[in-house]
């Protein structure tokens, strides 16, 4: 797991064993009584978006940090 404990829009990550794929956060949902949950779209052309709570993303098992874009 990571000790990061938080995420934000615009934070890359990539799947582990997918590391060319990029997703970026695009929105957060926190609703009362839910987990957080974090929306990604991929920087791929098919634009492919995919929901994940964000204890799933933060866990290194899942998700791994992105570099930055340049």
């Amino acid at each position: 797991m990571s000790s990061r404990q938080n995420v934000n829009i615009g934070d890359r990550f990539t799947r582990v064993g997918q590391a060319r794929k990029i997703y970026v956060v695009s929105r957060i949902d926190e609703r009362a009584h839910h987990l957080p949950h974090a929306r990604l779209t991929a920087q791929t052309l098919d634009r492919e978006e995919i929901t994940v709570s964000v204890k799933t993303l933060l866990d290194r098992r899942f998700f791994m940090p992105a570099p930055v874009a340049q």
